[in-house]
């Protein structure tokens, strides 16, 4: 056969499918894309950015009350180490307390996404790119046979690359052999920490409604692949398709409107100004 051929792969039954499927959850639904191809929506996407940095916003509030709490038993000033008005060097085991601080941070973060309907969301579209790897394409039945977790999945990337940010970070000028070793570990064990933490955090068992919007979005990608498997399109709308372009702009407008809060705050909580 003559001319270009598609790059394709195929499931047990011999459906052609793209040979890599990417995506995320989204606010209402399912985003999954190919490299020339996505089925999210700017304004979902964006809206799953801004829901992104709330739920991260919820997170470092709910470490400041346990950082509060903290304190109060033991003396020890950790709001105020929080806010960077005292040094870790000014506590007594400070880089242990920043450790912990940042952990705080980041299983707060998870235990939110767990109790959202995104973690449904992204249940669904891992079950259903898992179909559609495996089968060429996804019905409930085999969706739902699929497991949650995907080997692919960001979250493994950040489980890689998170032990250097919040832990080997606050160590490397103290002991800088152990934050070295946690480095090279948390990379060697990426894929086994990311599996944990997809199962039991960031993903749950989706709804109907929710596994629905995953096989629908599973259906739009390969309708659309499948009518033209030799498209081509450039590198940034390559990247535009994978929907992460829009995912910062929402993370990036709901922090600025969360900064704007904070530094108001004080004027809204000025009860006399308001009553006087």
């Amino acid at each position: 056969m003559n001319g270009p051929q598609p790059p394709t792969e195929y499931g047990v039954y011999g459906l052609p499918r793209p040979p890599t499927i990417g995506g995320s959850a989204m606010v209402g639904g399912v985003h999954l894309a190919t490299r020339s191809f996505g089925t999210g929506t700017f304004g979902r996407l964006v809206a799953t950015g801004m829901l992104m940095a709330s739920l991260g916003a919820g997170a470092v509030t709910l470490t400041y009350l346990v950082l509060w709490l903290l304190g109060r038993l033991t003396g020890i000033p950790l709001v105020e180490f929080r806010l960077q008005i005292v040094a870790p060097g000014q506590l007594p085991y400070g880089v242990l307390w920043q450790i912990l601080s940042n952990l705080l941070d980041f299983a707060f973060f998870l235990l939110l996404v767990r109790l959202t309907p995104l973690a449904g969301y992204h249940a669904a579209e891992h079950k259903v790119v898992h179909a559609i790897e495996r089968y060429g394409y996804a019905t409930p039945e085999l969706a739902r046979a699929m497991p949650r977790s995907h080997r692919r999945c960001g979250t493994t990337l950040l489980a890689g690359i998170l032990p250097a940010l919040l832990i080997a970070s606050p160590l490397l000028y103290v002991r800088p052999e152990v934050a070295v070793l946690v480095v090279l570990l948390g990379w060697l064990v990426r894929y086994r920490v990311g599996d944990v933490i997809q199962r039991y955090l960031t993903t749950k068992e989706p709804t109907e409604r929710q596994l629905a919007a995953g096989l629908q979005a599973g259906r739009d990608i390969l309708d659309r692949w499948r009518r033209d498997p030799l498209a081509r399109v450039s590198p940034m709308m390559s990247f535009w398709r994978r929907g992460l372009v829009q995912l910062l702009v929402g993370m990036v407008v709901a922090m600025q409107l969360y900064n704007w809060v904070y530094q108001h705050l004080y004027l809204w909580l000025d009860w006399e100004r308001w009553l006087g």
